[in-house]
């Protein structure tokens, strides 16, 4: 799934017109950053708010122009915070921007090596930051505004500065497929209390590499490619490379908001089904991506694990109550191979509170399939030889 970062102003009132600086003379423009207005056609998406970014720009994709300067929203325009940019009156200017800024030096290596085709990180242990890079864009020199000629695209008033992640977005959700069934032929209801207290991931890599190139349209930028298929079923997934660490368990149940675990059940005074779609909590905002495991792999595979408590109502007044571990592969759980850079990935885990019948295909929201059934058979009588004699 692609999303796409749009930097704009931070006030409403800044998005239908132009800031515009005539402090140089003979009206030389200053260089600012101010982007698409909300209303553009080719790029839209959600509304940066990652705080000030870092650019790099090059006069005529030859000289150093801007080294790593700091953009940040001053008086409603971003815009150059440290030194003031004027537009020259030839030529043309690129520009490769990345977020967020945290300085020349980051301990967490976080900030890229950016050169005019290719932008590198280097050992970055993923937290709770996310990361970006911009489209690479050039832009005509001494103009009054970026237009659609300089940018081949629309509703831009600044340097276009159009924001991908880097990292993965990782989420979670649970329901209960049913929890209360009346079968027709006996009209008998059986209900389920469905209760779960704990929901962990584990082993997902955490620090990693990602070399970004240049693509030969000069704007976007090529992915690093993994391929994990075989010759005649090849997968690419856009995955960072020499990845390593991996994470403790992580719980996704807030112990705050559900002390008691969450609940799924029947509420037969009400006649009323509690089964909805609850959010667990995120994985720690944003994830390495990587590709997924199994357990037969050399590597541990990223791993889901539940604690779950059923109680059974049965339909002759009888209760049962079953507590049950349940440690699966997340690559098990779908069809997914791999959690890819720039993907927001949400796993939503249906919990089916019956056994699955021994060779049956089941059916996720009807218990019908596991009805305890009977396969009566007589055995042949066995035949003795009981003849005697009888003497008179």
């Amino acid at each position: 799934m692609k999303k796409y970062i749009i930097l704009t102003l931070a006030a409403m009132t800044a998005m239908v017109a132009c800031s515009k600086i005539e402090t140089a003379p003979e009206a030389q423009r200053e260089i600012n950053f101010e982007v698409a207005n909300g209303l553009h056609t080719k790029a839209t998406g959600t509304v940066y708010n990652n705080g000030a970014f870092g650019t790099y720009a090059w006069f005529n994709n030859t000289d150093d122009f801007m080294v790593n300067e700091k953009v940040a929203l001053i008086s409603s325009v971003w815009k150059t915070a440290d030194h003031t940019f004027y537009w020259p009156k030839t030529g043309s200017i690129s520009f490769i921007s990345y977020s967020p800024f945290v300085g020349t030096s980051d301990t967490a290596n976080s900030v890229p090596a950016v050169t005019k085709n290719s932008i590198t990180y280097t050992g970055v242990t993923v937290g709770a930051t996310d990361l970006m890079y911009a489209d690479r864009a050039t832009c005509s020199a001494n103009v009054n505004e970026v237009t659609d000629d300089d940018t081949n695209d629309s509703g831009f008033s600044g340097v276009p500065t159009v924001f991908r992640h880097a990292l993965a977005k990782l989420s979670f959700k649970m329901k209960c497929n049913f929890v209360t069934y009346v079968d027709p032929t006996t009209n008998t209801r059986t209900s389920w209390d469905v209760t779960v207290t704990s929901a962990k991931i584990s082993g997902f890599k955490t620090t990693g590499d990602c070399a970004l190139a240049l693509n030969t349209d000069g704007k976007s930028w090529d992915k690093p490619v993994t391929n994990i298929g075989t010759d005649t079923d090849p997968v690419n997934v856009n995955v960072w490379t020499n990845t390593s660490g991996a994470t403790t368990a992580q719980e996704l149940i807030d112990a705050t908001t559900y002390p008691e675990g969450i609940k799924f059940y029947y509420d037969a005074i009400n006649d009323e089904e509690h089964n909805d779609v609850v959010d667990l909590a995120e994985a720690t905002g944003f994830v390495l991506p990587q590709v997924l495991l199994t357990s037969t792999d050399t590597d541990p595979a990223q791993k889901l694990e539940l604690t779950i408590h059923i109680k059974t109502h049965l339909s002759n007044g009888k209760t049962i109550d079953e507590d049950i571990p349940c440690t699966v592969d997340i690559k098990s759980i779908s069809s997914l191979k791999a959690w890819e850079m720039n993907q927001n990935i949400v796993y939503t885990i249906k919990i089916k509170p019956t056994a699955k019948a021994s060779g049956a295909d089941g059916h996720d929201d009807d218990p019908n399939d596991v009805i305890i059934t009977f396969d009566p058979a007589v055995a042949d009588w066995t035949n003795v030889d009981a003849s005697a004699v009888i003497q008179l």
